[in-house]
């Protein structure tokens, strides 16, 4: 039973971490319990991921499928908080204008946003809303799967590699290795996500596609930024996120 509890505690921090979805009193926090959420990253990226499958069925039994598209991406950015969004604006701004490692962070503490940040995420939503208005229905859902569970792993493997910066931030006490258990839950949800897209009529070289062009997007933008800074910080693994959730999708636009 403790270790259940334990288990149902770290959930309920890291969908707490991930999402505005309120968890009551189950989200109990000790610092040995908030170590441990990244294990759960991709199960909940995968949970996000299905609930925006969902709203994207329940907007085309009304609007259009670009109409229903726009609709789920605004929900999900609700859902969220637009964490994610926040951190690739900032970190846009950040490596956009600071010519030091030491002016670039300062940039990214600032609360405004400036030009590199707005046209970072005009291009990634954008883009992700382009390619889920290409794709069919069923498609379009199995890539909100894929790409929701893909990007929160990444966060968690990322995350693993110990180079968080800052002594007080959003990824404070997390970035430890992930451990035989981490990579277990970590690569359930993505086997999760893979069989979910399968079902919904992905096909596997699309799934595969989309992996890669994730997985290697993700992995230049964190090599780029952490050349910058020399680590990483909440907003740069908020940025990879997003990267590696539009290549997800761009991915399997490139199968069509």
């Amino acid at each position: 039973m403790p270790r259940l509890r334990d288990m149902a505690a770290e959930i309920a921090l890291a969908l707490q971490f991930l999402s505005r979805i309120p968890v009551g009193g189950a989200a109990r926090y000790t610092p040995e319990r908030w170590a441990r959420i990244p294990c759960w990253f991709g199960l909940v990226g995968l949970g996000l991921g299905l609930v925006a499958a969902a709203l994207l069925w329940a907007g085309m039994q009304v609007f259009p499928q670009p109409v229903a598209v726009v609709l789920t991406l605004l929900l999900m950015l609700l859902m969220t908080g637009a964490l994610h969004e926040d951190g690739l604006a900032d970190a846009a701004d950040g490596m956009g204008g600071g010519r030091t490692p030491e002016r670039a962070l300062e940039i990214m503490r600032d609360s405004r946003i400036g030009s590199y940040g707005v046209l970072a995420l005009i291009m990634a939503l954008g883009l992700q809303a382009t390619c889920l208005a290409l794709l069919p229905l069923s498609w379009a859902m199995g890539a909100l799967v894929l790409a929701h569970a893909v990007s929160r792993a990444i966060m968690a493997l990322a995350l693993g590699q110990g180079r968080y910066l800052r002594p007080r931030g959003a990824g404070t006490g997390l970035d430890r290795p992930l451990g035989a258990r981490g990579w277990t839950l970590t690569g359930a949800a993505l086997l999760a996500a893979i069989g979910g897209g399968f079902a919904l009529g992905l096909p596997i070289a699309a799934m595969l596609i989309a992996l890669f062009l994730s997985s290697a997007a993700s992995a230049i933008w964190l090599r780029l930024s952490r050349r910058k800074i020399s680590g990483d910080t909440g907003d740069t693994l908020g940025a990879a996120q997003v990267i590696a959730a539009t290549a997800c999708l761009i991915g399997v636009v490139a199968w069509i």
